[in-house]
């Protein structure tokens, strides 16, 4: 029986029962430290707000990287602001986020701040051009999925290595999907083959300028 592409906390271990052996470590990413709170513990309740908070820790990533002195220091308090936006795009509890729409909360919460933010939907995408280049530029990405282990979830890609199984390379995503605090992994070829022929989702890159600009009023 499969395991799930998702969820992995022990990667070793995950290789031995999927794939027979443990595997080596041909290459480890560059880590991006980021808030690892679940988002009940960000949030301060249970719904379904995961492309909110995952928005909320890219923003709260750059602020601390970036020293960006206009965004609040209090991950709680960056949250609400961040729910009221996503809100105008049609946001609520029930229904959560369209994923279409989380470039658009990005780009509009750096505004607000006053940093300009290239924030970008890809939707078809390769694991070179927007994993391993993003995140060796210290930029995580926000990505949605439609099927499988996170059916209809968002998470933070924070990272990325390269595990060699036998002959075959094996690419892992060093995620915080927000269920649970900390971070998770998701064995990128299991992954693929689930999504295989369908749209599953979306990547969302964003770019942040160190100019500060007028800050936005609402």
């Amino acid at each position: 029986m499969r395991k799930p592409y998702g969820g992995i906390t022990n990667v070793s271990k995950y290789f031995l029962e999927q794939y027979g052996q443990k595997g080596i470590l041909v290459k480890r990413g560059r880590p991006l430290l980021m808030n690892q709170l679940s988002m009940e513990q960000i949030s301060g309740r249970r719904t379904r707000n995961c492309s909110v908070v995952a928005v909320t820790r890219v923003l709260d990533y750059y602020r601390k990287t970036m020293n960006l002195e206009n965004i609040p220091e209090d991950i709680h308090e960056l949250y609400k602001f961040v729910e009221e936006v996503a809100e105008s795009y049609g946001y609520s509890d029930k229904r959560g986020t369209i994923p279409f729409f989380i470039a658009g909360i990005t780009r509009e919460a750096f505004k607000y701040y006053g940093y300009k933010a290239r924030c970008r939907g890809v939707y078809v995408w390769s694991f070179e051009k927007h994993v391993v280049k993003e995140i060796s530029q210290g930029r995580p990405v926000i990505m949605n999925i439609a099927r499988g282990f996170y059916r209809d979830h968002t998470v933070v890609v924070c990272g990325y290595s390269i595990w060699k199984v036998g002959d075959k390379m094996y690419p892992m995503l060093r995620v915080i999907d927000g269920w649970k605090r900390g971070v998770h992994y998701i064995d990128y070829e299991a992954f693929a083959m689930d999504i295989s022929q369908s749209i599953f989702g979306s990547f969302n890159t964003t770019v942040v300028s160190p100019t500060h600009m007028n800050r936005q009023k609402i």
